[in-house]
C-alpha cells in the first residue's frame, strides 16, 4: 500500500486520537468511550474522500479498546504518509535568489515528511518557508519585526499560542501586479519560530496557501 496520508492530516488524526485517549481516561462507561471512538473514527474516515478497502481498515479505531494501543495505530500511520518532494540547495537558492548571504539548512536532516520546509536566520532576522504548491516550489521570505514586549501571539498556520521567543509578528513582501512605484506591498501575521515544532501541529494548509499566493501574487 502506497502512502495517502498529507502530514496536516496525519497531525489532525493525532489530535483526533487525543480526545479518544481523554475519553478512556475520563469516563468507566463503556457505551460513551464506544460512541465516542465511532464518532472519532466518523470524523478520522470522513478527511478521506476516497479510500480503498485496505486504506479504511489501517485507518479504522473502532478496535482500539484500550489507551496503549493508541501510539502503535499512529505509528503505524505513520509509514503512510507523504514525504515532500526533494528539493536541492540549487532549488533555494533560485527560490531566494534576491537574498545575499542565504543560509540554507542541512537539508538532509529535514523531516521529509513535513508540510512545509522552514528555518530561521537569526543574524538576519528573517524566517524562510519553502512548500511545494501544486507540483511548484514557492517560499517567503518573513522579517521579524523588533520587538520587546511580553505580549503573546498565536501562530496563522498551527494556532499555537505563545510570547514572542516562541511565535512572531513577521512581514513578508508581496508581489504585484504592478511593474513601476507600488509593486510591492507587506502583509503581516503572526508565526512560529520553530518549523519543525509548527509541522507537528498544523491541521490544515488553507491559510499557509493563502499567505504564499498573496505574497507570489498568484491567482
Amino acid at each position: 500500500m502506497n502512502a495517502f496520508i498529507k502530514k496536516h492530516e496525519y497531525n489532525y488524526i493525532k489530535r483526533c486520537m487525543q480526545d479518544l485517549n481523554n475519553a478512556f481516561r475520563s469516563s468507566t462507561d463503556a457505551n460513551i468511550i464506544e460512541a465516542t471512538r465511532a464518532y472519532i473514527c466518523n470524523k478520522i474516515l470522513n478527511i478521506f474522500p476516497n479510500l480503498s478497502k485496505e486504506e479504511k481498515e489501517l485507518l479504522d479505531i473502532t478496535k482500539i479498546n484500550d489507551p496503549l494501543y493508541i501510539d502503535s495505530y499512529l505509528n503505524e500511520l505513520h509509514e503512510y504518509v507523504y514525504e515532500m518532494p526533494t528539493t536541492t540547495n540549487a532549488q533555494i537558492n533560485k527560490l531566494f535568489k534576491k537574498e545575499k548571504k542565504l543560509k540554507i539548512p542541512n537539508l538532509d536532516l529535514q523531516d521529509s515528511k513535513n508540510v512545509y520546509l522552514g528555518w530561521l536566520d537569526e543574524s538576519t532576522r528573517k524566517l524562510f518557508v519553502a512548500y511545494n504548491m501544486n507540483g511548484k516550489l514557492v517560499g517567503m521570505t518573513c522579517k521579524l519585526t523588533s520587538s520587546s514586549s511580553n505580549n503573546t501571539h498565536m501562530c496563522t498556520l498551527c494556532n499555537r499560542i505563545g510570547k514572542e521567543n516562541d511565535v512572531a509578528f513577521v512581514s513578508a513582501i508581496c508581489k504585484t501586479d504592478n511593474t513601476g512605484e507600488g509593486a510591492y506591498r507587506s502583509i503581516g501575521f503572526d508565526i512560529c519560530l520553530d518549523s519543525d515544532k509548527c509541522n507537528d501541529r498544523i491541521l490544515s494548509v488553507e491559510k499557509l496557501e493563502r499567505i504564499l499566493k498573496d505574497v507570489n501574487n498568484i491567482k
